[in-house]
């Protein structure tokens, strides 16, 4: 893969993951713990966001950790409920360390890493390394549009376009 894709790459990648973190920052910490619909998409975005990132892939964990539930709150979009309600700052840290995780695989991966294929725990998910990447970028784009969303109907405002990453 050559360099001009790769940085092209990462700095896409890296500008969705930027606009995901200033959408987590943009939140009103006094409506943190109170609208939690907010709190549960940040979560469950950091925690995928980690978890296919992870190459070979692994068994999905967090530093932020969780129970796998049937019984999901009433805010909370998967089965994945969060042991607490995290701050803000603990998850925008999460997501700075997945943010150079995400840059420094790119950045050194050969065309091969880039070729191997990318086999879920439980076999639901093989893609080619490379189509991962581009599958986490959208997961992260659809989630920040929603908080962004949640945002300008909370607040009246949301965080600019963030054009690329530095």
């Amino acid at each position: 893969m050559t360099p001009t894709i790769k940085e092209g790459l990462w700095k896409q990648f890296g500008a969705s993951i930027d606009m995901l973190i200033n959408a987590v920052a943009a939140y009103p910490e006094n409506r943190w713990n109170t609208e939690k619909k907010f709190f549960y998409i940040s979560y469950h975005v950091a925690v995928f966001l980690d978890y296919y990132l992870t190459i070979p892939a692994g068994p999905l964990s967090s530093p932020l950790s969780f129970t796998l539930s049937d019984d999901i709150p009433e805010d909370g979009i998967d089965d994945i409920v969060p042991d607490r309600i995290y701050s803000q700052a603990e998850i925008i840290a999460y997501l700075q360390m997945s943010r150079k995780k995400c840059h420094d695989l790119i950045l050194n991966m050969t065309e091969a890493d880039f070729a191997q294929l990318w086999v879920e725990v439980d076999g639901n998910k093989v893609m080619p390394v490379f189509e991962l990447f581009l599958y986490n970028m959208r997961h992260v784009q659809h989630h920040t549009a929603q908080l962004n969303m949640l945002l300008r109907k909370d607040t009246g405002d949301a965080p600019r376009w963030v054009r690329a990453a530095r």
